[in-house]
């Protein structure tokens, strides 16, 4: 008769998968506790909208719009914070999303809830009649970002807020069309959001990841429509003018002429460009930067009868052959980095010997990159001390061209020393 062994196997796999459960039990016992993810967990998800609210004071009676609602997670737990003697406007552009809200809302009895038909280029609100407008990862599915954030501003009263909470903090990294943005996920960036809110005429208020913790990468802005004045489509906070004569002054004390030059340059300051080279045809590199640019392709406007070459950054880095540039000019761009440390080790490898950087830009008591880029606004002591640490020294601060700004001129520590001017 042949022998059986498939009794004493079973039972041995038994107390095998018995000896795993035991260490697995263990091992998740030895765990350290993590806080819950807002994200993911619905008690912390409503719990991160009721801290919002109370930051913003918005409670009973206010109004908000839940734009991209979905199927009302976040509604339901706006309604109870507005209570019956206000209103959630809870929008989407899909008519059955909207025919669900509808059914819900009635089940649930909660008649301030009243669901909304938006499109892809506004949530089809009423003008001036929100308190708070939310989007919760919506804003990277949106296609037409410059219709829809003028359509958020308009449905504003004066001082209603807006808040955007999405991934991914710092700069871009999904150079997606935005054509392309509306049924996938790909994430956007936080300064790309800053930048087109800020252009829509939002006012940007702060950061508050801290109401909603557990996922590293996610962003919480806060922007505001203006409580006096503004302009839908216009930067409520702009930077003052220049006297582009004295900022050519203050870039080329000597006047001797360039051979080759770096300018990282935005606005009103990249009109100095023609004054800085009119000594002379100076190769021009236009150095584009990831944490301001939307597209690939995107650059800012060249002022007439000048020709450059451009570049645009990846991750701070950008292709400069080495002791090729006879100065580099960061023109109310130096606020708006967050690579600062790999490129300026990039622009230190392409200086000349005895070539400079000069940095101009609006004067802030910020000294967090993230916090001086969304204000666009930046410490002095934070230039001289990053620039310190990337092995310049300050050798010059020029009269200031305008009001709220300030100018600092660095060579290589390698250098000779030079007077301080």
């Amino acid at each position: 008769m042949r022998k059986r062994f498939w009794l004493p196997a079973i039972v041995g796999g038994f107390l095998l998968l018995a000896t795993l459960m035991v260490g697995s039990v263990a091992a998740e016992q030895q765990r350290p506790s993590r806080p819950p993810r807002a994200g993911q967990n619905s008690a912390a998800r409503a719990e991160a909208l009721r801290t919002i609210c109370r930051l913003l004071d918005i409670g009973e009676g206010a109004t908000i719009a839940d734009i991209g609602a979905g199927r009302g997670i976040d509604t339901w737990v706006f309604a109870e914070i507005v209570g019956e003697k206000g209103k959630v406007f809870s929008e989407e552009i899909s008519e059955d999303l909207v025919r669900g809200l509808r059914s819900q809302a009635a089940e649930r009895e909660l008649p301030q809830v009243v669901p909304v038909l938006g499109t892809v280029e506004s949530p089809c609100l009423p003008e001036s009649s929100v308190d708070l407008a939310y989007m919760h990862q919506v804003y990277h599915h949106v296609t037409k970002p410059h219709e829809m954030l003028q359509a958020i501003w308009k449905s504003l009263k004066p001082g209603g807020y807006f808040v955007v909470v999405d991934r991914r903090r710092g700069t871009l990294q999904d150079w997606v069309p935005r054509e392309e943005r509306g049924p996938k996920h790909y994430w956007i960036a936080e300064t790309t959001v800053v930048r087109e809110a800020r252009e829509a005429g939002f006012q940007f208020v702060r950061c508050a990841e801290e109401c909603w913790p557990g996922i590293p990468e996610q962003f919480v802005l806060v922007f505001r429509r203006p409580v006096e004045g503004g302009t839908v489509g216009v930067d409520p906070d702009p930077r003052a003018p220049l006297d582009l004569d004295v900022l050519a002054e203050a870039l080329a004390p000597n006047r001797k002429p360039y051979q080759s030059v770096a300018v990282i340059a935005l606005g009103e300051a990249r009109n100095v460009l023609p004054k800085l080279i009119r000594d002379g045809k100076p190769k021009v590199i236009d150095i584009v930067l990831e944490e301001w640019a939307t597209r690939k392709d995107e650059r800012p406007p060249v002022p007439p009868g000048v020709e450059v070459q451009s570049v645009m950054t990846e991750n701070g880095r950008v292709e400069l052959a080495p002791h090729s540039i006879d100065g580099v000019f960061f023109l109310d761009t130096y606020s708006l980095l967050f690579h600062q440390n790999t490129l300026l080790e990039c622009l230190k490898t392409a200086l000349r010997p005895g070539g400079r950087i000069y940095v101009l830009d609006r004067r802030g008591e910020f000294t967090d990159h993230r916090l001086a880029s969304h204000h666009r606004a930046v410490s002095p002591e934070l230039v001289r001390q990053e620039m310190n640490a990337a092995g310049f020294r300050q050798v010059a601060s020029p009269v200031p061209p305008g009001k709220d700004r300030f100018v600092l001129v660095f060579e290589a520590d390698d250098e000779p020393a030079a007077s301080q001017k």
